[in-house]
């Protein structure tokens, strides 16, 4: 469950939002629906732990999380413009949220990964829980391609294959 209670922020002297407050159960699907400039997209960010509020607090699972870091909360998002790294493949793109909580920096240099038993077993469990994602978006068949190759329908569900691989509390 997330909740906001009486968020409030303030960008230089612009109050962008005033005492939002909102609960959200857990498992349900909530939209944030409103004209440019409202405050969706900051609302947003202050649960992910992007932007701090000026006042109010942040709860998740009933703990205050208003002062933690984004990565301490475990919150997954997907941007607008998907951020995909054009470099790598769709299967690179999904694994790499875990690689990169996974594995230490050793492990991830790309020919020390390959001596490395530890390493090898990582990215093997990397790999199946990465084309596990791919197969419930149905994108398997995309896992050697390039974002360059994709439709923007792929693209984004492979930004929504990067979020979901982390296994966040919330998305």
């Amino acid at each position: 469950m997330i909740q906001i209670d009486k968020l409030g922020k303030f960008f230089n002297k612009n109050e962008v939002l005033k005492d939002v407050s909102l609960t959200m159960p857990e498992g349900s699907f909530t939209a944030l629906l409103g004209p440019s400039g409202c405050g969706k997209s900051t609302t947003l960010r202050i649960i992910a732990g992007l932007e701090q509020p000026t006042t109010g607090l942040v709860k998740i699972n009933n703990r205050n999380v208003t002062e933690l870091t984004a990565a301490e909360r475990n919150i997954a998002m997907v941007f607008q413009s998907y951020a995909l790294y054009p470099h790598m493949t769709v299967q690179e793109n999904i694994i790499l949220p875990l690689s990169m909580r996974s594995m230490t920096r050793l492990q991830r240099m790309p020919i020390l990964d390959r001596l490395l038993p530890s390493a090898r077993a990582q990215a093997a469990k990397n790999v199946a829980k990465a084309n596990e994602i791919a197969e419930m978006l149905e994108i398997s068949a995309l896992l050697d391609r390039k974002p360059s190759e994709l439709s923007g329908g792929q693209m984004q569900r492979v930004a929504v294959g990067r979020a979901l691989v982390r296994d966040p509390v919330a998305f």
